[in-house]
C-alpha cells in the first residue's frame, strides 16, 4: 500500500513510517494539512495515518477536505491522538475517518490496524478491478448492440438511430445530407460458387474498403443486411457525393477479389445508388427509398456503376 503519515511531531512520525515499511508498504510523510492535501492530491494513497492536533488545520478539518476531493474514491483513514474521549471519536468518525490509534503510540496495536488495512485494501484493489472489468463488459455489449459483428461497420439498429439524427439535424441546419446505398453485384453466386466462408471473407474486405472511403468521423459506414451496405454522408452535397460514390465503386473493382461467377467482371464488383437531401425530402424515409430507387437503376443498367 501507498500509506501516508501526518504528524507535526518527528518522532512520531519516523515511528508510525517504520510500522508500515515493516509490513512492505510504501510511506509518504506530510507535517501539517496542507502538506497532505498535496499528497493525496499528486499520489494515489490506500492509507492516512493522522495525527488530529496539529498546527493549523486539524486533523477532523483536514479528513473532511480529503473525502470531500476525492468523492467515492474512498481509502482508510486512522487517526493517532491521546484524545480518545466519546466527543472526540465522534467528531472523527463523521469527518470520514475510520479508525483510531491511542497515543502514547503501541507499536504492536499501529502494525495490527495498518494489517486490518490491508484486507481493506484487497477488497478495494478488486472492487476496482470488477469495475474495470464492468467497464469492459459494458462496452462490449454496446459493440455488439450497435456494430455488425463480421464486418465491423455499424448494424442496422445503429444505421437507423444515426441516419435519423443527421437527417432531422440536416433538414434544422438547412445542410445537404447524401446516403448511399451499396450492394455486392451478384453476391448469391459468389456465396453458390465460392461457399459461406469465403463469402464472409468478401463481406468483410468489401466492408473494410467502404469504411475507409469516407473520410470523415462525422462519416458513418454500415452493413444495411446480407451483402447490402450504407454510408451516411452529412454535409455532403450531389457533388461531393457523386465523387464519394465512384471512388468507392472504383475501390472495389481495384482490390481485385476474384468473381469467377459474376455476370460484369472476374472480380467482385459494387452497384452503387446515392441520394442527396436538399430540402425535397419530409422524412429520412424519403431521402433511404430515393437512394434505394438510385441503386435499382444502377443495377438495371448493367450494374458495377453510380446511380442517383
Amino acid at each position: 500500500m501507498k500509506v501516508l503519515v501526518v504528524d507535526d511531531c518527528k518522532s512520531i512520525r519516523t515511528l508510525v513510517a517504520e510500522c508500515a515499511k515493516d509490513l512492505g508498504h510504501e510511506v509518504f510523510y506530510a507535517e501539517n494539512g496542507d502538506q497532505a492535501i498535496k499528497c493525496v492530491e499528486k499520489c494515489n494513497v490506500d492509507l492516512i495515518l493522522m495525527d488530529i492536533e496539529m498546527p493549523g488545520k486539524n486533523g477532523f478539518e483536514i479528513t473532511s477536505e480529503i473525502r470531500a476531493m476525492k468523492g467515492i474514491d474512498w481509502f482508510p483513514i486512522i487517526f493517532i491522538s491521546t484524545k480518545i474521549d466519546d466527543n472526540s471519536f465522534a467528531k472523527g468518525i463523521l469527518s470520514g475517518g475510520d479508525a483510531y490509534v491511542q497515543k502514547p503510540i503501541n507499536l504492536v496495536r499501529v502494525q495490527l490496524t495498518i494489517k486490518a488495512m490491508e484486507r481493506i485494501y484487497i477488497t478495494r484493489q478488486k472492487l476496482q478491478i470488477a469495475q474495470k472489468e464492468l467497464l469492459i463488459a459494458n462496452k462490449e455489449l454496446e459493440r455488439f448492440a450497435l456494430f455488425d459483428q463480421l464486418t465491423g461497420l455499424a448494424n442496422r439498429r445503429n444505421f437507423d438511430e444515426t441516419f435519423r439524427r443527421q437527417f432531422l439535424l440536416a433538414k434544422r441546419n438547412k445542410n445537404p445530407l447524401t446516403l448511399m446505398m451499396c450492394d455486392i453485384d451478384f453476391f448469391k453466386n459468389f456465396n453458390d460458387h465460392y461457399g459461406h466462408q469465403q463469402g464472409d471473407e468478401c463481406l468483410a474486405a468489401v466492408a473494410n474498403i467502404i469504411s475507409d472511403i469516407p473520410s470523415r468521423p462525422t462519416d458513418t459506414a454500415c452493413r444495411y443486411g446480407g451483402e447490402e451496405f450504407t454510408v451516411i454522408l452529412p454535409d455532403t452535397n450531389l457533388l461531393g457525393g457523386s465523387f464519394v460514390a465512384e471512388k468507392l465503386r472504383q475501390a472495389v473493382v481495384d482490390a481485385a477479389i476474384k468473381h469467377e461467377k459474376s455476370e460484369v467482371l472476374s472480380c467482385v464488383t459494387l452497384s452503387v445508388g446515392f441520394s442527396t437531401y436538399t430540402g425535397q425530402f419530409n422524412t429520412e424515409g424519403e431521402l433511404l427509398k430515393a437512394a434505394d430507387d438510385a441503386l435499382y437503376r444502377a443495377k438495371e443498367k448493367g450494374r458495377n456503376r453510380i446511380g442517383f
